[in-house]
């Protein structure tokens, strides 16, 4: 196999002149000269014995061949690209990397780094939102905060929050609809859904919003930009404690007392039983817990 391979560097040429269309340009993004990328390229094409461009005065454009080899070779340079990624934080033993929901890295985790930093001032952050994690193997992640606890006998699962839905509302939409009982004060100001769930009846009980008459106010697809749009008063959402808090903390946004809170699966942090990646991770699963306990 490894005899029929073009060398990396004409790959990473072909993939400039195909992404560009321009021999000359991508001399111009690689630093090479123009008569040495038509060399490495016509090289590449000997080697695979077929044509990959078509080539005119304006430049050039891929044959069949070229756009499936394209199609190869960006797909694994965007894989290498993100596995370079990876290896960063192991540039230094004083990294954690993070994974954790999205609306608990915001209200909660975010707000806190900074106290961190003061206690471990060489500390380097990764903080992960999109990963859904289901196992710690300590190459991707070092602690896992998930609503989903990972019970094996090679991590350790801890109880951090407890964490519950709240419906808030920008601080002029408060003081307007304050003194409406629920559940008539959800008439009163639009009422903001998450795409994920398209009405309220999963968040509070169908007879209770059976006759009332609701206005949209808008449907979003993140519950950051949802508490975002509540603090530009674009109406009422119910969102995870975790998330609001630190804008309740800070005057953002109001909690409707009036509507009932409901509760969410508790939030769980995780590590590996095994020898950390780094001794700092371990001291960070610690000041998290013991942080968690003063809420």
């Amino acid at each position: 196999m490894s005899k029929i391979l073009p060398p990396f560097k004409y790959l990473i040429t072909f993939d400039a002149a195909a992404r560009l269309g321009s021999f000359s340009k991508a001399s111009e993004e690689l630093s090479l000269t123009q008569s040495a990328i038509s060399q490495q390229l016509l090289k590449l094409e000997e080697l695979l014995g077929q044509s990959l461009f078509f080539r005119n005065g304006k430049g050039v454009t891929l044959t069949a061949a070229g756009e499936l080899l394209y199609e190869t070779v960006r797909d694994t340079l965007s894989r290498l690209s993100t596995g370079i990624g990876r290896i960063e934080p192991y540039k230094s033993n004083d990294s954690v990397l993070i994974a954790c929901p999205p609306d608990f890295a915001q209200g909660w985790l975010m707000p806190r780094l900074g106290k961190l930093k003061l206690i471990y001032p060489a500390i380097e952050v990764w903080i992960m939102t999109e990963k859904d994690v289901r196992e710690i193997d300590r190459i991707d992640v070092d602690l896992v905060i998930s609503r989903r606890p990972i019970h094996t006998e090679d991590v350790e699962c801890a109880a951090l929050l407890e964490d519950h839905l709240i419906a808030i509302c920008g601080v002029q939409t408060a003081q307007r609809i304050r003194h409406f009982p629920y559940p008539k004060l959800l008439e009163k100001a639009p009422v903001l859904l998450l795409e994920s769930e398209p009405a309220w009846r999963g968040r509070l009980s169908g007879n209770e919003l059976k006759d009332l008459q609701l206005v949209r106010g808008a449907t979003i697809d993140d519950s950051r930009l949802l508490l975002e749009a509540v603090i530009h008063e674009l109406g009422i959402g119910f969102v995870s404690n975790a998330l609001a808090s630190q804008a309740v903390k800070e005057g953002k946004v109001k909690v409707l007392t009036q509507v009932p809170a409901k509760s969410l699966p508790r939030l769980w942090m995780m590590r590996s039983r095994l020898t950390p990646r780094t001794q700092v991770a371990n001291e960070v699963f610690n000041w998290m817990l013991d942080k968690a306990k003063t809420i």
